[in-house]
């Protein structure tokens, strides 16, 4: 003990500027010695982007996840269809409509309710993850749109046909002709979904095929052909319906559910 005492003193005479700190003066200021971020506020912490530190909240990517699972845009969408395609059914049907009568009444319902509605539909079917859900939904919108432009006077379509009638009828068959294929390379989609969806389609594409050998055949309005189709139409309105109702009803809201008529898959 004497000796380290000694050594100790002979130090502090050979560094008379130094005044080393004795063992207990050591230990109190290294109880006293804190980490830099422990004297720092919250703010004054800096972390890179996209980066947890422990002892912080996580990243930003990690705090924005959905907490709730997204609402679904299927049955606005379908019921936009089914009300547009009921009205238009009814029409071609004849059904208390003299056979040369306007079609004008459904302007505002194909421009709006079925067009837009289903292109509101079809857009957040997309933001959803469905691609099938939202490119049918954005396609028959944008269809029931150009079909109300045909309607309203003012893009004078009909007008610019007024010399040739009939090759109005012709333009107009092959413009149901398009929509025709569309929907049975749809139709061909729905075979491994459910029993509703494929009878949906396919009776969709029938409506149209009538509608358009009604058209390329320059048949008289109110014609046999037109009235099948028109036929089809209501009948592909009430399918479109029933599975609005099929996705809506729960046991929250409803005595009963509907089936769709799950496929099997392979």
């Amino acid at each position: 003990m004497s000796s380290s005492k000694d050594n100790l003193d002979l130090e502090k005479q050979s560094h008379p500027l130094v005044d080393l700190p004795s063992s207990s003066q050591q230990q109190q200021q290294s109880q006293q010695q804190l980490p830099l971020h422990a004297h720092l506020e919250p703010e004054d912490v800096r972390v890179a982007p996209f980066q947890m530190d422990v002892n912080m909240n996580p990243p930003l990517n990690a705090v924005l996840q959905p907490t709730t699972p997204l609402p679904n845009p299927g049955p606005f969408g379908l019921c936009g269809f089914a009300l547009t395609a009921f009205c238009m059914g009814l029409y071609n049907l004849r059904a208390g409509v003299d056979a040369n009568a306007p079609v004008n009444v459904l302007t505002g319902t194909a421009l709006f309710y079925g067009g837009l509605g289903q292109l509101i539909a079809g857009l957040l079917e997309f933001r959803n993850g469905n691609t099938f859900g939202g490119t049918t939904f954005c396609s028959y919108g944008m269809y029931w749109i150009s079909y109300a432009t045909l309607l309203i006077p003012s893009f004078g379509v009909s007008e610019a046909y007024a010399k040739n009638p009939e090759d109005y009828t012709t333009a107009i068959g092959i413009y149901l002709l398009g929509w025709t294929i569309f929907t049975f390379l749809m139709w061909t989609l729905t075979w491994r979904s459910n029993l509703a969806s494929t009878a949906l389609f396919f009776c969709l594409g029938m409506t149209y095929l009538f509608s358009t050998i009604s058209s390329l055949a320059h048949l008289e309005p109110g014609n046999a052909v037109q009235k099948v189709g028109g036929a089809m139409g209501v009948i592909t309105s009430s399918i479109a319906w029933y599975c609005a109702m099929a996705d809506l009803s729960n046991s929250s809201n409803s005595y009963f559910t509907l089936p769709l008529g799950q496929l099997g898959r392979r």
